[in-house]
C-alpha cells in the first residue's frame, strides 16, 4: 500500500520544478504494471516542465511503442519481474537512455549489465529524480531513431556519425548549415515545416532577417543536390508555410550485422484485415468510425484522434478518442470548410496535410492552433477519406510531441482509410 499521506508530499514536491533544460521533442515511455509514475508525482513533474509522455502496461507493449515512434527516454518501474523483462525487450529495438526503478542495490549490478543507464528510487522527491532525468538526457547520445546511423534517400546518402553525405556515390561537401537543414528536413520526411521552425532549429538562434538566410541555403543546398525547385526530388517549398523533404527516407543501422531488431509489422497487417471484417458487418457510418479508431488506438500511434465526415458546408464529428472535453465541445456544432483550419484543408485538397509542430503554424492554420494548442497538442495529421472519387471526410491524429509519423505509419493509416471508404454505403 502507498502512503497517502506520502503521496502528498511527492505530488508537492513536484509543484516547484526548475525550468532547466528545454523538453525533448519525443515523449518518455513509461512501463509498469500499475500507474506508479501518477503515484509517484513524475508525471506532475514532466507536466509542469512541458515534457510528453506515453505509457505501456507491459514489456511486449513497451517494445511495440519504442519500435514504431521514436522516444526521448524510458523509465520503468513496477514489479522485478517485469522490469527485468521490459529492459531486455525494449535494449532490443532503441538504443536511447533506460532509467529504472529499483527497490534493492542487489538489483542494480544486473540491470546495468542488461544495459540500463541508470536507476532511481521512487520514494525520493520527484522533483529529485526528474532531475536526474534531465540530466541523463543532457549527456546522451542524440542520434536520430533507434540505432541508425545513415539516411538513405533515392541516392542520396548521410551518415550520422561522420557527418558526411554522399550522392549517387560521390561525396556531397555541405558547410555545417547545409548539413543541418539537409538532416532536420530529412528526419521529418514529407511533413510541412514552417519557416521559423526551420531556421530556430538549425541556427539555434534568429538571424537578423531569418526568412532570407533560410532562403539562401536552402538554394546554395539544391545547387549542391541538382535539385530543380520546380520539379524537386529531395527540399520542396510549401507556399505560405515553408519547406519539406520530398522524398523517401530510410534507416539504415549502425552495424555490419543489419539493421537493429524490431517490432513484428504484422501487428499492422493485422490490424487492416481486422478492420476490413469488421466494417463490412454494419452500414452505420458512426459505427464504421468506431471500429476504425479502435484499430488506431491498438495502434499506439497518436495521443488523440477523430473521425469527421463532410457536410454540406460543415465537417461533423463522428467518433474520437483520447480528446478533451473542451475540444469536444468546441467542434461539436460543426467545423468548417474554411482553409484555416488544417483539417479543412485536407478535405478541400484530397491531400494529407500533416505538420510536426502545430503551434508554428498560427499564421497559416489560426484555428486549428486555436483549437490544438490548448491541450498541448504539437504534431498533427489530417488524411481525407475518398469515397466513389469524393471526399466523404477525414482522420485527424495528434500527438503531444513533435515527432510527426513516420513513412510506415502513414501508409497504415491510409491503408485503413481506405478500407473503410470501400465498406462505406454506396
Amino acid at each position: 500500500m502507498v502512503d497517502s499521506a506520502r503521496v502528498i508530499e511527492m505530488r508537492s514536491s513536484a509543484a516547484s520544478v526548475p525550468a532547466g533544460d528545454p523538453a525533448p521533442d519525443e515523449p518518455v515511455l513509461f512501463v509498469g504494471d500499475t500507474p506508479w509514475w501518477e503515484v509517484s508525482g513524475l508525471d506532475s513533474c514532466l507536466r509542469s516542465g512541458g515534457w510528453s509522455w506515453i505509457t505501456a502496461a507491459d514489456p511486449a507493449r513497451a517494445k511495440w511503442l519504442a519500435s514504431i515512434q521514436k522516444v526521448s527516454l524510458v523509465v520503468i518501474g513496477g514489479d522485478p519481474d517485469l522490469r527485468a523483462a521490459a529492459v531486455r525487450e525494449i535494449r532490443a529495438v532503441t538504443g536511447v537512455p533506460i532509467a529504472v526503478a529499483v527497490d534493492h542495490p542487489d538489483e542494480v549490478v544486473a540491470l546495468v549489465d542488461a544495459g540500463v543507464d541508470a536507476v532511481f528510487d521512487t520514494s525520493h522527491r520527484a522533483a529529485v529524480n526528474f532531475a536526474r532525468f534531465r540530466a541523463l538526457l543532457r549527456r546522451a547520445d542524440h542520434r536520430w531513431g533507434p540505432g541508425v546511423r545513415y539516411l538513405r534517400s533515392l541516392d542520396l546518402v548521410v551518415d550520422l556519425w561522420s557527418q558526411e553525405c554522399t550522392l549517387a556515390g560521390r561525396p556531397l561537401f555541405l558547410s555545417p548549415t547545409e548539413y543541418a537543414l539537409l538532416t532536420f528536413l530529412m528526419t521529418r520526411p514529407d511533413v510541412a515545416l514552417a519557416t521559423n521552425t526551420i531556421v530556430c532549429r538549425v541556427w539555434g538562434w534568429m538571424p537578423s532577417d531569418g526568412k532570407n538566410a533560410l532562403r539562401i541555403i536552402v538554394n546554395r543546398l539544391r545547387r549542391k543536390l541538382g535539385d530543380d525547385p520546380r520539379e524537386p526530388r529531395f527540399v520542396a517549398s510549401v507556399r505560405g508555410i515553408g519547406y519539406r523533404f520530398a522524398a523517401n527516407v530510410t534507416e539504415v543501422a549502425d552495424t555490419p550485422d543489419g539493421p537493429v531488431d524490431r517490432a513484428d509489422g504484422a501487428p499492422l497487417l493485422d490490424a487492416v484485415t481486422r478492420l476490413a471484417d469488421a466494417v463490412g458487418r454494419t452500414t452505420d457510418p458512426v459505427a464504421m468510425s468506431e471500429l476504425l479508431l479502435d484499430e488506431l488506438v491498438r495502434s499506439g500511434h497518436a495521443d488523440g484522434m477523430a473521425v469527421f465526415r463532410v457536410d454540406g458546408t460543415q465537417m461533423r464529428l463522428l467518433a474520437c478518442r483520447h480528446m478533451s472535453e473542451r475540444w469536444i465541445e468546441r467542434v461539436s456544432d460543426g467545423v468548417p470548410l474554411d482553409p484555416t483550419f488544417a483539417s479543412a484543408q485536407s478535405v478541400l485538397s484530397g491531400e494529407t496535410v500533416q505538420f510536426a509542430d502545430v503551434r508554428s503554424l498560427s499564421g497559416h492554420f489560426p484555428s486549428t492552433v486555436r483549437q490544438l494548442a490548448d491541450d498541448d497538442y504539437r504534431a498533427c495529421h489530417f488524411v481525407p477519406i475518398v469515397a466513389s472519387g469524393a471526399v466523404w471526410g477525414h482522420v485527424g491524429l495528434v500527438r503531444r510531441a513533435c515527432q510527426p509519423l513516420d513513412a510506415v505509419a502513414m501508409a497504415f493509416l491510409r491503408s485503413l482509410c481506405g478500407v473503410f471508404a470501400l465498406a462505406l454505403p454506396r
